[in-house]
């Protein structure tokens, strides 16, 4: 188990993952090996992050979803966003300067 996150295979080699009111974005290096260790276990090709919890995403989450993509990257899974809150995604979008390493969908409906 790891503190702040809930993994879930939902078939088709893909694993969703929740995060939880515990996750501390400022200290990837803590959670990363471990969702990697998960996706490889459960043979996983696609890590799908559901961000309907996630009210605002700043540099600091921003930081962790880019180091959590390139571990994914790394093991050949594909890391997919989904349910962002609009508000997250505008807060997100004033602090780009260029896209996303990872893929973005509205939801896990219109994953491609």
């Amino acid at each position: 188990m790891i503190e702040g996150i809930h993994l879930t295979p939902i078939g088709d080699g893909n694993v969703l993952l929740e995060p939880g009111e515990g996750l501390d974005p400022s200290a990837p290096e803590s959670m990363v090996a471990p969702v990697l260790e998960y996706l490889q276990r459960n043979e996983a090709r696609r890590l799908v992050y559901d961000l309907k919890s996630v009210r605002l995403i700043d540099e600091v989450y921003y930081s962790w979803l880019v180091k959590l993509d390139a571990t994914c990257r790394i093991a050949n899974v594909e890391m997919v966003t989904v349910n962002m809150q609009p508000a997250a995604a505008y807060a997100l979008s004033l602090t780009l300067s260029q896209s996303p390493p990872f893929t973005c969908a509205l939801d896990i409906h219109h994953l491609r």
